[in-house]
């Protein structure tokens, strides 16, 4: 049943390597988790929990389950949780399972990625106090040019 990943459109892709991150921390694959996989697939901005759960319509999905199951991809890896200064989250899919931060206007909150991360020179210094699974939170805000 595997496909021939040069015939494989990137959603595709990025679904069976979500999927399969999912398979490998043992977590059941249930039609409503494939479900909202797919939409995080889809999606062409990161969206908060309550978003997510109109999207996939609130008939078959209620709001617990949505952020339960966004909870427990956070965990596996393959889902990304960007607090915005409001104390909301936004959610997307990081079926590349690599480290990033984000640049969120203010006003329209739309959400560019910053594939670099400065960080490490802190973590180092966190570690050589003596800490250790050190890890951090860092999302940058402004207003975007549009909104200006």
């Amino acid at each position: 049943m595997g496909h021939d990943p040069r015939l494989m459109s990137t959603s595709e892709h990025k679904f069976d390597s979500a999927l399969s991150s999912l398979k490998k921390e043992r977590f059941r694959i249930t039609e409503p988790r494939k479900a909202l996989l797919r939409l995080l697939v889809e999606l062409s901005k990161p969206l908060s929990a309550e978003e997510i759960h109109e999207r996939l319509g609130s008939e078959s999905f209620d709001l617990v389950t949505v952020y339960r199951n966004l909870e427990a991809f956070e965990n596996a890896g393959i889902v990304n949780r960007m607090p915005t200064e409001s104390g909301k989250s936004l959610f997307e899919l990081n079926a590349e399972q690599h480290h990033y931060h984000h640049i969120i206007c203010r006003k329209c909150h739309r959400t560019e990625k910053l594939d670099s991360c400065e960080v490490v020179k802190l973590e180092k210094l966190a570690s050589d106090l003596g800490y250790s699974e050190i890890t951090h939170v860092l999302e940058l805000y402004g207003v975007c040019e549009t909104c200006r």
